[in-house]
């Protein structure tokens, strides 16, 4: 069951972290808390998934891709945005948990890489280009999509990680660390609240 979010609020996107370490990572963390029962959703609307897609490089500079107009087009397009994200969060957080994904997320995730695969085109260069009736809202997330096959088929996959405060996070990240002990998204956040927790449970 897709999460419900709760009323939007007016969070600045320019202040939603990248703390994946991978486009795909980043697009599953627009979640605020994966584990609120009524969840902040970054991205509850056209114009907030396209800001922030051109923040997070999944629509480049100068591409002509903008929110649809239309009130049933709108709708359409943050259904499958919200589709998209809850099955790629279920796929990554399977292959972090060591347990077969869900059938519907692979379903899901294969037929963006399709129609991924459908909107680009062989180039005299011997490189695959977009074609240019590619250039609309859904491109960003066939990127999303392309990314996280990468990520899954690449060696780093084994760096994985979902971030050690279950309480109010599920965000997931890439571990770069030198010493693959990474538990937090970021330090500054849940790494800093997980320490004043630990501090003051001495002091109640």
């Amino acid at each position: 069951m897709l999460p419900q979010k709760r009323p939007p609020i007016s969070r600045p996107i320019a202040a939603i972290r990248l703390d994946g370490g991978r486009l795909c990572l980043d697009f599953v963390n627009t979640i605020h808390d994966h584990y609120a029962e009524q969840v902040e959703d970054y991205i509850f609307q056209p114009e907030r998934f396209i800001d922030w897609c051109m923040r997070s490089g999944a629509i480049l500079p100068g591409e002509p891709i903008a929110a649809p107009e239309g009130a049933s087009r709108r709708a359409a397009l943050m259904r499958k945005v919200r589709a998209l994200r809850h099955h790629l969060h279920a796929l990554l957080a399977s292959r972090i948990d060591g347990v077969t994904p869900p059938e519907d997320a692979v379903q899901c995730i294969d037929q963006w890489l399709h129609r991924a695969w459908a909107s680009q085109s062989l180039g005299l260069d011997g490189q695959m280009h977009w074609r240019d009736d590619a250039y609309h809202a859904l491109l960003p997330l066939q990127r999303i999509a392309l990314d996280a096959l990468a990520l899954i088929g690449d060696p780093s996959a084994l760096q994985l990680r979902r971030c050690a405060n279950t309480s109010s996070c599920g965000w997931l990240f890439l571990d770069t660390s030198k010493n693959q002990r990474r538990r937090w998204c970021a330090m500054e956040t849940c790494g800093t609240a997980f320490k004043m927790r630990r501090y003051r449970q001495p002091h109640t």
